[in-house]
């Protein structure tokens, strides 16, 4: 049996491999675009999560021990503004600014929106220093993972659903 389900698995597995080199584009990827594709899609459904969720469910926390749905786009906000001000060449401290400040949906929004901008702006430069974008997107993509189960818990279709 174990025999059978190991074939079954390596077929299945060489068929996507024989399939994804026949996909496969001949040309290395830019690196520069796929890093700012890939902001740009997590980065997406934060800007729809953070427009989505009712401002009275901005203070909303599944658990005492955790930030508020408010605090997680805010320390999103903070996380925007340090990484790509770092991929710009511009030497920023972390600052917890954002966090710290009001975290309504009508205070974080415009924010949120202000950091996307700087962020656009490195991920569209020709002499961005990657590292500080790389971590950006996986610092991003975790943070998301965090509001698709605070969206669930809300009663909520996340965006990327």
């Amino acid at each position: 049996m174990k025999l059978r389900i190991l074939a079954v698995v390596s077929c299945l597995l060489l068929s996507a491999a024989s399939s994804f080199a026949q996909t496969a584009p001949d040309k290395t990827p830019d690196v520069s675009t796929e890093m700012r594709n890939g902001f740009n899609e997590v980065n997406g459904w934060v800007m729809k999560a953070a427009e989505t969720v009712p401002a009275d469910k901005y203070s909303y926390r599944p658990v005492d021990t955790v930030r508020t749905f408010g605090q997680m786009i805010a320390h999103i906000t903070d996380s925007y503004n340090y990484f790509c001000a770092n991929a710009a060449g511009t030497k920023v401290e972390w600052s917890e600014a954002v966090e710290k400040g009001g975290t309504d949906k009508d205070t974080l929004l415009p924010k949120l929106k202000e950091a996307v901008g700087r962020c656009n702006t490195a991920y569209s430069s020709g002499n961005a220093q990657l590292k500080p974008l790389f971590i950006n997107v996986g610092h991003t993509n975790l943070h998301y993972g965090n509001i698709i189960t605070y969206m669930r818990m809300m009663g909520l279709k996340p965006p990327s659903s």
